[in-house]
């Protein structure tokens, strides 16, 4: 039987990719009979807003948005301002205009299903208002009263889906019981309402129990002092950008740009492919011995240490006038100029001169000088040494 061949691993890889692709899409894709919970006015699905903004125009509210190239809201122009699920991150800038804006006499109404995406999106806000998540909201109706809802009364608010909260001291709760999902509180000249769900301002809802009567309860104040109520599309992205990435995030051509551009990287990196031509090694000569020399010359000049130098050269010396007079190199130099001078004194005069010059510091010239003198006074010994020599016996 033929063997089987072996399956290249960028071929599992593709593989894989191909698999969490469809598996993604499978994930993320939406039921039809699901609803975007957007809660803006400009979607007038089930999941909007746009039911609550023509219900209260109908009330007589004036009703505007705010969007645009800066979140600024303007307490005497929009007395009421929702804040409901917002789907961009509150900066701590926003946070400070809102606070501007409850302190000029403004009432904020901010309404979030608070789930793990919203509330990261959120979190500066919260902490700002002094409110925090204690829990998840169970689908039901749900008793509220009091000052704040009392025009027109409000007693019961149908949730589908949210999160309790607890409120910091100065908060007046909206609801009643164990399950605390609204209060309001003073701030400045100004009043916040904090509500964990979206889900009563929603078109598809707006009409259950009576959380049409608690929407207009919220923008009563606007209505009577003749101010508008606004509604934050700015925080839906009703807004310009000057960032780029925003199509590669957003838009499906660009999500599948950069997953080609993730594949190919990834191919490269896996396949161990060159990004262009490879760069040929430096060839460099062998170094002569010329060069090794110098080399460590220079490095003895510069480190100034000639004693180096002079040290070896006076060993040199000693060791091959002994071994002309047949004396050990270690003796006294006295004994071995003594032995020396008994045959050449002139010679033992010159030896005993340069081993006094190399025995103390010397310039470089003289150094040099001293060398040329002391290969001169060898290079007589070694022919002398060879004219001594007796002859050879046939």
């Amino acid at each position: 039987m033929r063997a089987l061949r072996r399956v290249h691993p960028l071929y599992w890889f593709a593989l894989a990719l191909l698999v969490a692709s469809v598996v993604f899409t499978a994930a993320t894709a939406k039921a039809p009979e699901s609803v975007a919970r957007t809660a803006s006015v400009y979607d007038a699905g089930p999941g909007g807003a746009a039911a609550l903004r023509r219900y209260l125009d109908v009330m007589g509210a004036a009703t505007i948005t705010l969007q645009g190239d800066a979140f600024d809201p303007d307490p005497a122009r929009a007395g009421v301002l929702f804040v409901l699920a917002p789907t961009e991150l509150v900066t701590t800038r926003d946070v400070d205009a809102l606070r501007r804006y409850v302190e000029s006499g403004g009432t904020l109404v901010f309404a979030s299903d608070l789930s793990i995406f919203e509330r990261s999106l959120s979190a500066r806000l919260l902490e700002d208002l002094d409110v925090r998540i204690a829990g998840r909201l169970a689908p039901g109706t749900y008793d509220a009263g009091g000052i704040a809802l009392a025009d027109p009364p409000v007693h019961r608010i149908a949730i589908d889906q949210g999160a309790t909260l607890t409120f910091g001291s100065g908060h007046v709760p909206l609801s009643a019981g164990t399950s605390s999902f609204a209060a309001f509180a003073r701030e400045g000249r100004g009043t916040v309402v904090a509500i964990g769900s979206v889900g009563p301002f929603l078109t598809g809802s707006l009409g259950d129990a009576d959380n049409g009567r608690f929407a207009l309860a919220l923008a009563a104040e606007a209505i009577a002092g003749g101010r508008a109520v606004a509604f934050d599309e700015y925080h839906h992205g009703i807004h310009p950008t000057g960032d780029v990435f925003i199509l590669l995030e957003r838009t499906w051509p660009g999500r599948a740009l950069v997953f080609a551009m993730v594949s190919v990287f990834a191919y490269l990196v896996l396949s161990g492919r060159r990004l262009g031509p490879p760069v040929p090694l430096e060839v460099r000569a062998a170094r002569s011995s010329l060069e090794y020399v110098r080399g460590f010359a220079g490095l003895v000049r510069r480190s100034g240490h000639g004693e180096i130098a002079r040290r070896r050269l006076r060993r040199e010396l000693r060791a091959r006038l002994a071994r002309r007079v047949g004396l050990d190199a270690d003796m006294p130099f006295e004994r071995i100029a003594s032995a020396l001078g008994a045959n050449d004194p002139g010679a033992a005069a010159r030896a005993t001169a340069l081993d006094g010059a190399l025995a103390r510091p010397l310039r470089e010239s003289e150094l040099i000088r001293t060398v040329r003198e002391m290969d001169a006074l060898l290079s007589n010994e070694a022919r002398g040494s060879e004219g001594a020599q007796p002859p050879r016996q046939s």
